[in-house]
């Protein structure tokens, strides 16, 4: 690839900008006419599918395979999911329930994935998440599934199995906590507002940094910032966002213990999604009370060269002392493998559910 002559003055490139600042203007312009046609074709057909994961996984891939600009990888993901989420409003208004209030992670985590032109509606628990996506075909979950440092959120897992909703996507988030507060000093500091998994995340920190502290647990990052704000001695642990919303300090940034603290969230909806670049089938198996069901199960996934990549077990909740399994593995549900391997899984299992075939974190 050739290099380009750049401007030697700062007016010339400042003009160069500008006039590719309107090609891309022209080209956005452009690429919403055909959302909205793509719209009026599915109309005629009778195709109510707008939200397209699959589709949408591989064009964001596709992209940063062929990025070859200084912008980083995950800068470019983040501009084309902002078009995207533009175009696609035109098309179809959609709305995405996420676990409130404002300023949670699972706010961010929906800005992230659908962009900020979504109607964005909280709620207070997930419960009541797949209670609304379920009542509308319009409208879509985000929830969290699984932390890296405290693992599966129970309350998430225990909705994927009891609810006929499915999974259509997910994403994973670098979770950075703050420590948050109306004083501007880290010394004056005589009390911690958190979320239990807040504080479970930042312990170390905590116990190494605020040792004498009173710790209080709440039912949200929002609600902790509530009680902190013009507090004297008060503090909360939060993202950024959550102190910009409260306009309170950020007395520390990066108290998690660990580096890479990463939650997984799940986009629900009421359809499967199509095969995307990459996908991951969930499944929900209760087997026979009997030695070796277990053994079997895998034995079967090894059969079918299926790659298993996590596995739980939750007690079934009217059936004392009894069990389902959660699997999650590589592969499409419409994949030849795994075509057979739900064949075989049938005949050792009492009930198989397929809770989501769906392109993997990108």
């Amino acid at each position: 690839m050739v290099k380009k002559k750049l401007p030697n003055n700062l007016e010339d490139n400042r003009n160069q900008i500008d006039l590719i600042d309107e090609r891309i203007l022209n080209l956005i312009s452009d690429r919403s006419e055909l959302v909205i046609n793509a719209g009026k074709i599915k109309k005629k057909s009778g195709n109510k599918t707008f939200y397209r994961p699959d589709r949408e996984a591989k064009l964001i891939k596709n992209l940063l395979n062929k990025n070859k600009s200084s912008i980083p990888s995950n800068k470019i993901k983040n501009i084309f999911k902002e078009i995207i989420s533009a175009c696609f409003t035109l098309e179809k208004k959609i709305k995405v329930h996420f676990l409130g209030p404002k300023g949670t992670f699972s706010e961010i985590a929906t800005i992230q994935h659908f962009g900020s032109s979504v109607e964005k509606i909280e709620s207070s628990n997930i419960t009541e998440i797949f209670n609304e996506v379920a009542k509308d075909d319009n409208s879509y979950g985000v929830v969290p599934i699984e932390n890296s440092i405290e693992g599966i959120v129970n309350q998430s897992l225990d909705s994927l199995m009891q609810s006929n909703l499915k999974i259509c996507s997910e994403l994973e988030l670098k979770i950075e906590h703050c420590l948050i507060s109306s004083e501007k000093n880290i010394n004056k500091i005589k009390s911690v507002y958190a979320h239990p998994q807040a504080l479970a995340q930042c312990r170390n920190w905590l116990q190494r940094k605020l040792p004498k502290v009173k710790i209080i647990e709440t039912d949200s990052s929002a609600k902790a910032a509530q009680l902190v704000k013009n507090k004297i001695g008060k503090s909360c642990i939060g993202s950024k966002k959550i102190g910009e919303i409260y306009n309170l300090n950020i007395l520390q940034s990066k108290i998690q213990d660990q580096a890479g603290n990463t939650t997984r969230f799940l986009v629900i909806g009421n359809e499967y999604p199509e095969k995307s670049f990459q996908d991951k089938t969930s499944i929900c198996l209760s087997l026979k009370n009997e030695q070796g069901a277990l053994y079997k199960v895998l034995q079967i996934l090894n059969k079918n060269r299926v790659n298993l990549t996590n596995i739980l077990s939750r007690p079934v909740k009217n059936n004392k002392w009894q069990y389902s399994f959660f699997l999650e593995f590589q592969g499409h549900a419409s994949d030849k493998n795994i075509v057979n391997l739900f064949k075989e899984l049938e005949k050792v299992s009492q009930d198989l559910q397929i809770l989501g075939s769906y392109p993997k974190a990108y």
